[in-house]
């Protein structure tokens, strides 16, 4: 290379210092070339070369265009407006996908849906994914992280191949068998799906006027394509120039790609918005023109993700096309479509390869298209030799009986008065809880175990560190009443880190060094506006004073040019005057510079010379030891950013992140195989069983009533919670706000359905297997039990909660005197600080945890009494339950077998506490996790200094007897005489 062409910049130098040596980073730029838009002066990109040194070794180099902050803003604020419209979309593509799905099971319990099919063609596409995935080896293994086992990148990269193929299919399985029958029913002149492409129905009439019409759709589709941005680009349409599925160019087979992508979008899509939407459609509107419509630009919106502009010119351009398909598919059937769906996609692929000079690209481009012309000139060879068609009429839907859609026979069986049974808990089973009372509280008195933020007292709640950040900003000349703000209580520590400092110096020291020398809470109070670059952020310490001011500014703005000593100067004088600090005791291990279009700016980092792990350490290697460090920006000649952290050594670092399989398997194999496996387990069986009387019987309407209680309590967690802080603090000031907003409004507008929805199956998972194994008068409710029933669930809640809580406490005590290395150690700070009512937050938390928790453990436990008699078989369950919960996050082989103990321990004794004392309790159950969750709540609360929080804390208090005066005052209020009080 002529280096000649090339211009040094001595501005963008920067170093690094490592324990053993000295690494360098130097930039060229080229000189003519400058990349620039006439519109924007101001955006111009030149061409630049990095080369970096590891000491005296090239540690490699790379050439990019630098691309303008100010173009990159303002392509982001087009792209989120494409996103937006893509949310937009959203409900009502969950709606039809719910309605289908809803339609699939009406049908299943009449016994007139056709799994069969839907189950091979997503088996087919899973396959073809799966293939399509493993064929991109190439690529993926350039991605290969030298931090993980080969073995366990490949394990990983198999198994995201096939949730990818199992995800990406799995709609389509529920989506066909409504879909079918929708079809089946509107469309009786038609092939029938299973049978168009069987040797009989590739023959017929029907499939070769069909796979005519499909493919005569696609080179009307591409020439459309091509007219509409020729035209709308006289108008300011604008569309991209790139090259689609590049990619596969570098895979072994280029064809399959094409292949698994025109399948997936072809079945997915045609059976979503044209077989069963646009049928489904007219029969709730009685129109066919809107039946044709409303899923054509549902279907089109949700393509507008894609950077066209204006924003909305990608859904016109689809849903112009899915008006047209839909005429096609009312006119020729669903086969057209299919094929047009198909020829149009993977010609995608299949023309960048046609156009390749390779021939073995050539003809992989030609399989991709021949795939969909082969079954056109087979039925035309077919015909040729045949002298005519084959006979289709037995091949038609109306050969087959049109299945009931009237969903009469599908309503919820009308509720008749029925006596409930509930067996009483024994006198010896109240004294034992009574006991287990007594242990409990004394174990979470006495037996303490020290964490990472036990020295944390906040001083000062959300509202006063807004006001006290507001102070800082109008004495450095800023007016925060023109900002936008959010406020967020900031975990500040890393748990690598932490566990560092554990295992070197204890947690005692680790809470001295987060107290005093690098914060490990802070809070942060973010000032920003409306797609502006420019903001401010305060942080405060927990007791309210200052830590340091950020400021962000666009590249653009102006200041001064330093010199790298310059700027260490400037450094060093803040650290001295303004946080106190002794240079000379603070080494510069790090040092960037950037040169901006009018200024340049500076990344500086100081380690402090003593090492955290104290003075008698420093003698040892450097490489071993943790030391403070703090980060400096440097804004042309102004301190724009502090920061402190801890540097912890990169070996001790790898070495605790690395990744193998026995790791990877224990992490996620075995939490697939117990929770996953469990789940599809149980929900195969009630499929399987959907037409039974007690399928039939289960209370859909009840149990949905139930589940709105969970998603109005994350409703008012949203809204109450720190939430909508989190939300503020992560908006990103190159997108619209109020885009930002509307788009977090439709996703409430899916979440709390979605809360319903999820809530009512679990439900109703637990109340079927209950009611098999238990008869469905043993059930129980909220409202209209027996006293004694509130009575037991009184003391479940008391005497359960206690000893769970107890019991937790004794684990981690005897964890805490049997020592080994974690993976990670987290800080234990507490929650819901930054949230606009505590205590609104956290009663809302444990009705979501105490309802989602009571119905997964009561199904589960319904499915192992109904399910698994023999005792081997539950004791096993356990046992791998216990790993499973285990999960990946231990140190080693005695860590491991440490957190499976606690696992194992905890495990057992809540199966022991289902089975023996909550049995068929479900009050006692939600009461016992919602105890835990206001207790462990208030308790946090209750330990600051902050009077709002003590406030708060209280207020959980009351929420907690209140919860615990549900039951005492429905055992304790005066019944009838002649009222049932069951066995």
């Amino acid at each position: 290379m002529d280096l000649a062409g090339w211009t040094l910049l001595p501005d963008e130098t920067s170093s690094q210092q490592k324990p053993n040596r000295l690494d360098w980073k130097f930039t060229w730029q080229k000189k003519d070339f400058l990349a620039s838009d006439p519109a924007h002066t101001t955006w111009d990109a030149p061409y630049r070369m990095a080369v970096e040194l590891h000491g005296d070794s090239i540690g490699g180099s790379y050439e990019f265009v630098k691309v303008p902050e100010a173009w990159n803003r303002d392509y982001a604020h087009l792209r989120a407006q494409n996103n937006f419209l893509t949310s937009v979309a959203l409900p009502p593509y969950i709606i039809i996908l719910g309605s289908a799905l809803w339609l699939s099971l009406a049908l299943t319990r009449r016994g007139e849906a056709h799994w069969s099919a839907a189950i091979k063609i997503g088996l087919l596409i899973t396959f073809l994914l799966f293939c399509m995935s493993i064929n991109e080896w190439p690529e993926i293994r350039a991605g290969y992280d030298t931090n993980s086992s080969y073995a366990n990148f490949i394990l990983k990269q198999l198994v995201k191949a096939l949730l990818f193929g199992l995800g990406s299919a799995f709609t389509i399985t529920l989506v066909l068998p409504a879909a079918d029958a929708l079809y089946r029913v509107t469309q009786p002149a038609r092939l029938r799906l299973n049978k168009a492409f069987t040797w009989r129905g590739l023959r017929s009439k029907e499939f070769f006027c069909s796979s005519v019409v499909g493919l005569s759709l696609t080179a009307a589709s591409l020439g459309f394509v091509v007219v509409f941005y020729t035209v709308g680009s006289k108008y300011g349409v604008w569309a991209p120039q790139d090259i689609s599925y590049a990619n596969s160019v570098s895979t072994l087979f280029p064809w399959i790609s094409g292949v698994a992508i025109g399948l997936l979008a072809a079945t997915n899509e045609e059976f979503t918005f044209r077989m069963f939407a646009i049928p489904f459609v007219q029969r709730l509107t009685g129109s066919r023109w809107l039946a044709v419509i409303i899923p054509a630009f549902c279907w089109s919106f949700l393509h507008t993700n894609y950077p066209q502009e204006p924003p909305y010119i990608r859904g016109l351009e689809v849903g112009i096309m899915g008006i047209a398909t839909g005429i096609v598919m009312l006119r020729w059937g669903i086969v057209a479509t299919l094929i047009w769906h198909y020829t149009y996609d993977a010609s995608q692929v299949g023309l960048l390869l046609v156009r390749s000079h390779n021939w073995y690209f050539r003809i992989s481009g030609i399989v991709v298209g021949a795939a969909a012309v082969a079954p056109l000139i087979f039925a035309a060879i077919s015909y040729l030799q045949r002298g005519g068609f084959e006979a289709d009429e037995d091949l038609l839907n109306r050969a087959e009986p049109a299945p009931d859609l009237s969903l009469r026979s599908v309503a919820e069986p009308l509720a008749t008065a029925r006596t409930r049974r509930y067996v009483a808990l024994t006198p010896t089973m109240l004294g034992l809880l009574g006991v287990l009372t007594i242990g409990g509280v004394a174990a979470v008195l006495y037996a303490k175990v020290p964490s990472i933020g036990d020295y944390l007292k906040l001083s000062v709640d959300s509202r006063t560190a807004k006001a006290r950040a507001d102070d800082v900003l109008r004495a450095h000349g800023v007016h925060p009443e023109t900002y936008l703000h959010a406020t967020i209580f900031v975990d500040n520590t890393d748990a690598l880190a932490n566990e560092f400092l554990r295992e070197r110096v204890g947690v005692a020291r680790a809470n001295e060094i987060y107290a005093s020398l690098v914060p490990g809470a802070l809070w942060r109070i973010r000032y920003f506006r409306d797609s502006q670059k420019e903001e401010y952020a305060v942080i405060l310490r927990p007791d309210g004073g200052l830590h340091s001011l950020w400021h962000v500014v666009p590249e653009i703005s102006p200041g001064a040019t330093l010199t790298r000593d310059e700027a260490v100067a400037l450094g060093e004088k803040y650290l001295r005057e303004e946080k106190h600090f002794d240079p000379g005791q603070w080494t510069l291990v790090d040092a960037e510079s950037q040169k901006q279009p009018h200024r340049v700016d500076h990344v500086l980092i100081w380690q402090q010379r003593e090492a955290l792990t104290g003075p008698e350490q420093n003698s040892a290697n450097s490489a071993d030891q943790a030391y403070a460090r703090i980060r400096i920006e440097i804004l042309g000649n102004e301190i724009a950013k502090y920061q402190t952290f801890i540097k912890i050594p990169d070996a001790w670092s790898r070495q605790q992140q690395a990744e193998n399989a026995p790791r990877f398997i224990l992490n996620w194999g075995v939490k697939a195989l117990v929770f996953g496996g469990l789940g599809l387990v149980m929900l195969i069986i009630l499929l399987r069983n959907l037409r039974s009387e007690v399928a039939s019987a289960i209370p859909w309407g009840r149990l949905t009533r139930w589940s709105i209680w969970v998603a109005l309590a994350f409703y008012v967690a949203f809204g109450l919670g720190s939430a909508v802080q989190d939300l503020l603090n992560g908006y990103g000031t190159d997108q619209s706000l109020k885009l930002t907003l509307a788009g977090v409004g439709v996703a409430l507008l899916i979440i709390g359905p979605f809360y319903v929805a999820s809530m009512a199956l679990l439900f109703g998972v637990a109340w079927f297997f209950a009611a098999r194994r238990f008869g469905r008068e043993s059930l129980p409710g909220w409202l209209g039990m027996p006293e004694f029933y509130y009575r037991d669930a009184l003391c479940i809640a008391i005497g359960g909660s206690a000893a769970l809580m107890g019991l937790r406490r004794m684990v981690q005590w005897a964890l805490w005197h049997w020592p080994s290395p974690h993976r990670e150690f987290a800080a234990a700070f507490g929650d819901h600080f930054d949230a606009t009512s505590p205590a609104a937050a956290i009663v809302a938390g444990a009705v979501i945890r105490g309802l989602f928790l009571a119905g997964l453990i009561g199904a589960i436990a319904a499915f192992v009494a109904d399910r698994l008699p023999q005792t081997w078989l539950r004791v096993l369950l356990v046992l791998f339950a216990a790993l499973a919960l285990v999960g990946g996050n231990w140190g080693g082989a005695p860590d491991l077998a440490k957190q499976y103990t606690a696992e194992l321990v905890l495990l057992v004794v809540v199966y022991l506490g289902v089975r023996y004392a909550v049995r068929l309790n479900l009050l006692g159950l939600f009461l016992v996790i919602a105890t835990t969750t206001l207790v462990s709540g208030f308790s946090d609360l209750l330990g600051q200094r902050e009077a709002f929080y003590q406030l708060n804390g209280y207020i959980v208090v009351l929420a907690l007897a209140v919860l615990l005066g549900w039951p005492l005052l429905a055992w304790l209020r005066p019944r009838p005489a002649t009222q049932t009080k069951g066995a």
